[in-house]
């Protein structure tokens, strides 16, 4: 029987609740103890970012050892890694294009997430490109790719594992007003985040699959920016 370190699992599922829960909620606390107001664009802004900021350098001390270990070997070789890189996005993203036709046929709508991040890019073209081409897919794949992958000892175990608590997050933004079809759009969510795992894998460097999700990031803010 494959085993899963029960440790390193556990201390993941920390830092995603950290960072998803804990972080947020500390950073508008303290924001409202200095008499900071949340209702202005600037100062709402300004939480978030420090959430990713926060998160980031926590994550950074938490694989130390490795991160930039990985990095530079991610730059030495940088045309081999990418190449795997756009390979699993491109089938992430036909993936996620085709059950999201099927699941926008069914439900009538567009997932909660994709709702909300296109009307952020919209208003915040700026902090977008910074939130979601950058700090964002770099964050994510710490959290749901690297920590999960040295907790488990079968790797198809960990692409599941991790590909459903990464599509699952993904519909948080639906339970504001929840209706049971948002469910379906895991399916999308869960699969690009698989296939992001298989660019990890296949290299064993956490960059590789965070080119990717950076690469697919940034062509759907340019997309909605454009307005296609």
């Amino acid at each position: 029987m494959n085993k899963i370190n029960l440790k390193k699992f556990a201390t993941n599922l920390v830092l995603i609740i950290g960072y998803i829960f804990i972080l947020p909620w500390l950073s508008v606390n303290i924001f409202n103890l200095l008499n900071l107001d949340l209702t202005n664009n600037f100062i709402y802004l300004l939480l978030n970012l420090s959430v990713y900021l926060i998160s980031l350098i926590i994550l950074l001390i938490v694989y130390r050892k490795s991160i930039f270990k990985e990095f530079k070997d991610f730059i030495k070789n940088f045309f081999s890694f990418s190449k795997i890189g756009i390979k699993y996005w491109l089938q992430g993203l036909v993936f996620m294009l085709l059950t999201n036709t099927i699941i926008i046929y069914i439900t009538g709508g567009i997932a909660a997430n994709e709702e909300g991040n296109r009307s952020l890019i919209s208003l915040y073209p700026i902090f977008s490109i910074i939130s979601m081409s950058i700090l964002g897919p770099f964050l994510e794949e710490l959290l749901f790719r690297k920590g999960f992958k040295e907790a488990f000892e079968d790797k198809k175990q960990f692409l599941i594992v991790s590909s459903l608590l990464f599509g699952s997050v993904h519909l948080l933004a639906s339970l504001t007003n929840f209706e049971w079809t948002q469910l379906l759009f895991i399916i999308p969510y869960a699969g690009f985040g698989y296939f992001f795992g298989k660019a990890y894998l296949e290299t064993n460097n956490i960059y590789t699959s965070t080119f990717a999700h950076m690469l697919h990031n940034t062509l759907s803010v340019i997309i909605v920016l454009i307005g296609v």
